[in-house]
C-alpha cells in the first residue's frame, strides 16, 4: 500500500467519478483505476462496484475511505512539520584562534557561498584551550585547533594543515637580515606575546625555557590587531604564523632556529553525533584548499 494509491482512491471517493479524480489530480484515468485494482489485489476485497457510468463504494470500500482520509490527513501534516523544521536550519557554531581566523575565515566563507550557499555559520575566535573547553561543554560543534601534541582521546581531529611560527619586527630592526633567529638572540628584546591558554604563546615559552632564556615580555593579548600594531610600530617584536606575516611587506618574517612548527586541525568531540549541516562543513574542510 503506497500514499499516492490511497490519494487516488480517496479522491475517487470523493467525486464519484474515476474520471474527474484524475482530472483534479493531474493524471490519466487508467492510473486511477490500476491504483483501485492494486489497492483491491493487496487487501483481497473488492472495494468499489462499478457500473456502466461511475461507480458505488462497497462496505469494504467505505471503511477504508474513512481510515485512508486520517492517514493522509496525519500524512500531510507529518510532511508540513518537518518542511517547517527543515526551514529552520541550525546554525554551525564554528571555533577559531584569531591569528588563523584571519588566514582562514575569508577562504571557508568563499567556500561555504559557492558550494552549499544555505549553510548558517557562526563563528568565535578564542584561545586553543577555550575552543577544547566550549568543545567539551557543547558550546561549539566544531573547531579550528593549533596544536603541537595529539589532542586528548575524547576528540576527533581532522588535520588540515601545518604552518610555521616566525619571530616577526620591522624591516628596520638591526636583526632583521637575519635568515634564522635563535631564542637566545632575543634575549632583552622587548616581545609582545598572546597571553596563556594559546597553543602558540605556549610554543614559544616552551622554545624559550629549552633555550634557558627568560623572554622580556613589554605587553600580552588575546588580540590579533594588537599584537600586529605593536609589531608594525616598533614597539615591539612578536611571533604570528608565516601565511599572515607575509601580508604585511613591513614586517620581517624570520623562522626560529630550531624551526617551530604547528598543526591545524578541524576538530569535534568523538562522543558527538554530527548533524546534516556540521556533516556538510566537515566534508567542506575535508576538500576545500583552505590554506593554499
Amino acid at each position: 500500500m503506497k500514499l499516492q494509491q490511497l490519494r487516488y482512491f480517496c479522491a475517487a471517493c470523493r467525486m464519484r467519478s474515476l474520471s474527474r479524480a484524475a482530472e483534479s489530480l493531474h493524471v490519466s484515468q487508467p492510473s486511477v483505476s490500476m491504483a483501485i485494482r492494486e489497492l483491491e489485489r493487496e487487501f483481497g476485497v473488492s472495494l468499489i462496484a462499478r457500473r456502466y457510468q461511475g461507480f458505488s463504494l462497497t462496505e469494504e470500500g467505505t471503511a477504508l475511505w474513512e481510515m485512508a482520509e486520517s492517514l493522509l490527513r496525519h500524512a500531510d501534516h507529518v510532511s508540513a512539520q518537518m518542511q517547517a523544521l527543515g526551514q529552520r536550519r541550525r546554525p554551525v557554531r564554528l571555533g577559531v584562534p584569531p591569528m588563523i581566523g584571519t588566514v582562514l575565515l575569508p577562504r571557508l566563507y568563499r567556500e561555504i557561498d559557492a558550494r552549499c550557499p544555505e549553510l548558517l555559520l557562526e563563528t568565535e575566535e578564542l584561545g586553543t584551550k577555550t575552543l577544547l573547553r566550549d568543545l567539551r561543554e557543547n558550546v561549539l560543534d566544531l573547531a579550528f585547533v593549533s596544536h603541537h601534541e595529539p589532542l586528548e582521546s575524547e576528540f576527533e581531529a581532522l588535520p588540515v594543515t601545518t604552518l610555521e611560527i616566525v619571530w616577526c619586527t620591522r624591516r628596520s630592526h638591526r636583526l632583521a637580515g637575519q635568515s634564522a633567529i635563535a631564542p637566545a638572540q632575543l634575549e632583552g628584546e622587548p616581545l609582545v606575546l598572546f597571553q596563556t591558554g594559546f597553543s602558540l604563546r605556549e610554543l614559544v615559552a616552551d622554545a624559550f625555557e629549552t633555550a634557558g632564556v627568560t623572554p622580556r615580555v613589554l605587553h600580552t593579548s588575546e588580540q590579533l590587531s594588537t599584537v600586529e600594531s605593536l609589531i608594525r610600530s616598533g614597539t615591539a617584536s612578536g611571533f604570528l604564523l608565516r601565511p599572515l606575516a607575509c601580508t604585511d611587506p613591513t614586517m620581517a618574517a624570520i623562522s626560529l632556529d630550531p624551526p617551530i612548527h604547528v598543526q591545524v586541525s578541524l576538530v569535534w568531540r568523538r562522543s558527538r553525533r554530527p548533524f546534516r549541516d556540521m556533516a556538510r562543513l566537515m566534508d567542506l574542510c575535508r576538500t576545500a584548499q583552505l590554506f593554499s
